[in-house]
């Protein structure tokens, strides 16, 4: 990185009444909030915001649905809308779609937004990098930026009431940035922010490896516990502050490239039970490919533990998918950053070493 630049981090608020520090902080910013974000994710946070804005000068112009997927279409609609254009700031609710699309919209019309995930499924509340797909739910393209969320508010007790599939989601999501960030960066001298960044990715890994287990548990009990606190923090807040610090071709390349085919392929959106941790099926390739045979083991058994996929019955995909899947990841562009060429013939022998290593 060359010439000037500037590093803004976003400020975040964890814990059972998070939203109470809405009255604190947001006043600042203007006089009137216009909300964007999934259904049920507006549903499930309007009354506390209401109840939080109360009494403290804060209007809002609007609650608008964010239209299902993080598409142009949807953000060049939204941006329109009189209640953005009458808005002092955005309030970003629900999952990373949502978020990601409130995200844009604020960027967009150069607008402070905040953020408020209902689920722990991705670092999209606190990154400042979004991901754009087309209207049918298929990758686009990622859009760049360096204006992250003023505040995250992080509701532990509402984060508890979501599905385990999204913590699962978020898990294998952020454990995929400390292994792809360590494999790219080998040999490579970095400049101060992608140093901060990949040092940082450490904390994406050995708090889950810590606390996941007991995490998903006490998901699944609706608990707020200082596990899934923890969890939801490294899956929030540390993977979000990895993706703002370290350049793009560290924060994602095999297991997330596979992450994005895989979404893509018929038998990944027909609804497929492990859907949600598809990554992780990236990261024990990933491993494969690079010879980290204890490293391997360590992450197969997490994964068995808690429920993530180790296998391609797991990921609901066959044979003709996972080549089509191998032959559009080894054509990645960010593939190419790695110490070494990856190519379908390697994706391919890890895959089967996969298998054969499932029926031991």
């Amino acid at each position: 990185m060359q010439g000037r630049y500037t590093m803004t981090f976003p400020d975040y608020t964890i814990g059972v009444e998070a939203y109470e520090k809405i009255r604190e902080i947001c006043p600042r910013y203007g006089k009137s909030v216009v909300v964007i974000g999934g259904r049920r994710g507006i549903e499930a946070a309007q009354a506390k915001m209401a109840a939080a804005v109360d009494g403290v000068g804060l209007e809002f112009t609007g609650f608008l649905l964010a239209g299902g997927e993080t598409s142009y279409e949807n953000i060049e609609k939204l941006r329109r809308d009189q209640a953005v254009e009458d808005a002092d700031m955005i309030f970003a609710v629900g999952g990373g779609k949502a978020i990601d699309t409130a995200k844009q919209v604020a960027h967009l019309q150069h607008k402070p937004f905040f953020t408020f995930p209902t689920v722990a499924g991705s670092c999209a509340a606190a990154a400042s990098i979004a991901t754009i797909y087309h209207a049918d739910g298929t990758f686009c393209e990622y859009a760049y930026s360096d204006e992250p969320p003023v505040h995250v508010f992080l509701c532990t007790r509402m984060l508890a009431q979501a599905p385990v599939e999204f913590l699962l989601r978020g898990i294998s999501d952020t454990m995929a940035k400390f292994y792809e960030a360590q494999i790219a960066s080998r040999g490579k001298t970095l400049c101060h922010s992608d140093g901060m960044g990949l040092a940082l990715s450490q904390m994406c890994l050995e708090p889950l490896y810590a606390y996941g287990e007991q995490a998903v548990a006490d998901n699944k009990a609706h608990a707020a516990t200082k596990a899934f606190e923890e969890v939801v923090l490294a899956i929030v807040m540390t993977s979000g502050l990895v993706s703002n610090l370290a350049a793009p071709e560290y924060n994602g390349h095999i297991a997330h490239a596979l992450f994005t085919e895989l979404t893509n392929i018929t038998a990944g959106e027909a609804g497929c039970q492990k859907h949600s941790g598809l990554a992780a099926y990236g990261i024990l390739l990933l491993l494969l490919c690079d010879g980290q045979q204890q490293e391997f083991a360590r992450f197969y058994e997490f994964c068995r533990k808690i429920g993530l996929p180790t296998s391609r019955r797991d990921i609901c995909a066959s044979e003709e998918d996972i080549h089509r899947v191998f032959q559009a990841t080894e054509k990645k562009q960010d593939v190419k950053i790695l110490p070494y060429r990856i190519t379908q013939d390697m994706l391919h022998r890890a895959a089967n070493e996969l298998e054969q290593y499932n029926k031991r």
